[in-house]
């Protein structure tokens, strides 16, 4: 069904003004009639019962987090019309950040940094860690008291792909412009770092008006593209922290907490290293505690050893006497080594019928020659 101002969601939640869609559902300013106070409600496709209890399971999961930098979704309904599922959340009057994309000064892009990470840095140390995969302007939103929150967390890949079937649809061609290179390989599977190439991208966006590498994520960088750098007008620090965040490599980039940790010492007025350091393409590198995005390449397994056969000793060489075993490779003392035995003239060991044989021949050949002259 087609929702509109002043429709009232399952009986409770009025409709009130309509902020935006995406591939999954819409988002609306809405009324609490129980409360009198104004949320948000994100309405998502209609889905069947597998779908629902799937929705049901991540939100219990999700519903005990609780971090200052992420929204916290208060409520899960199913809108008994369209069997939509929706989630209430406390509402954000400023909205996302994407309306201060190319105007945001240097202070607001570290606070951005400081905010996000501290929000990635907790879901990505939960056990087991939840990856966010869809880190975007889009999806982070200004509170009342100007701190950024993150959204959208908790949604795994089981879930997303109900989504994406219900919807009839992919990831819309934004999504792709926040995706390292790493997930545009044959095998992804989702790991931490690929959400801080994503802050990467976005803090790049926020900073510049455009987006890294053409809008193309990280499939133009895995063809060698050069990487970006922001405009003199920002400090080298935060242009290091942004190339960083969006190294080819995942191993090769930042944790939220180490990303948290720099930001924050810097908004203190700090002068601090950096924590992180490249790892000169590493796949055996642990991958910031999350499965690798690029699987690591197939030890060698044990080949077995060939059986050592007893060098023979040739006949002249005379046979030593044994002497107590000596570590590999230690030669023995002049004063220890054993007495060479005397050698034998190989002309003692001719038998006599050869000799014999040898004359006769002589014998032979004279007289054949005494013949032919």
């Amino acid at each position: 069904m087609q929702y509109v101002e002043g429709y009232l969601l399952d009986n409770r939640y009025q409709l009130e003004r309509f902020i935006g869609s995406g591939s999954f559902g819409e988002v609306w300013v809405a009324t609490d009639k129980a409360t009198d106070m104004e949320v948000a409600t994100k309405i998502y496709v209609a889905m069947d019962e597998t779908g629902l209890q799937d929705f049901k399971k991540e939100f219990q999961l999700t519903f005990e987090l609780n971090h200052s930098n992420l929204l916290h979704s208060n409520y899960l309904g199913v809108n008994p019309e369209d069997r939509r599922p929706y989630l209430v959340m406390p509402f954000c009057p400023a909205g996302s950040v994407t309306r201060f994309a190319g105007q945001m000064g240097e202070e607001d892009l570290w606070r951005f940094t400081r905010d996000v990470a501290s929000g990635l840095a907790y879901l990505h140390g939960l056990k087991p860690a939840i990856i966010h995969q869809d880190i975007k302007p889009d999806n982070i939103l200004i509170q009342k008291n100007g701190d950024f929150v993150i959204s959208d967390f908790g949604i795994s890949k089981q879930l997303r792909a109900s989504l994406r079937k219900s919807a009839m649809a992919l990831n819309s061609a934004g999504a792709v412009s926040y995706m390292g290179p790493e997930r545009f390989s044959k095998q992804f599977q989702a790991v931490k770092a690929s959400d801080i190439w994503s802050l990467g991208a976005s803090i790049y966006e926020l900073a510049t008006g455009e987006l890294p590498f053409c809008g193309m994520g990280g499939s133009l960088q895995k063809k060698g593209a050069d990487m970006p750098e922001l405009p003199e007008d920002f400090s080298p620090e935060l242009n290091m922290v942004v190339q960083a965040c969006l190294a080819k490599e995942p191993w090769n980039r930042p944790t939220a907490a180490q990303l948290f940790e720099y930001a924050d010492r810097v908004l203190k007025g700090e002068h601090p290293a950096p924590t992180w350091h490249k790892k000169q393409d590493n796949p055996q590198q642990p991958d910031q505690n999350g499965p690798s995005s690029q699987q690591a390449a197939p030890q060698p397994q044990p080949q077995p050893q060939p059986v050592q056969q007893p060098v023979q000793q040739p006949p002249q060489q005379t046979i030593q006497q044994p002497y107590p075993q000596q570590p590999y490779g230690q030669q023995y003392p002049l004063s220890q080594s054993p007495m060479p035995q005397p050698s034998t003239s190989s002309a003692d060991h001719i038998p006599a019928w050869l000799w014999v044989l040898v004359a006769v021949v002589g014998l032979v050949t004279g007289y054949l020659i005494f013949l032919i002259v």
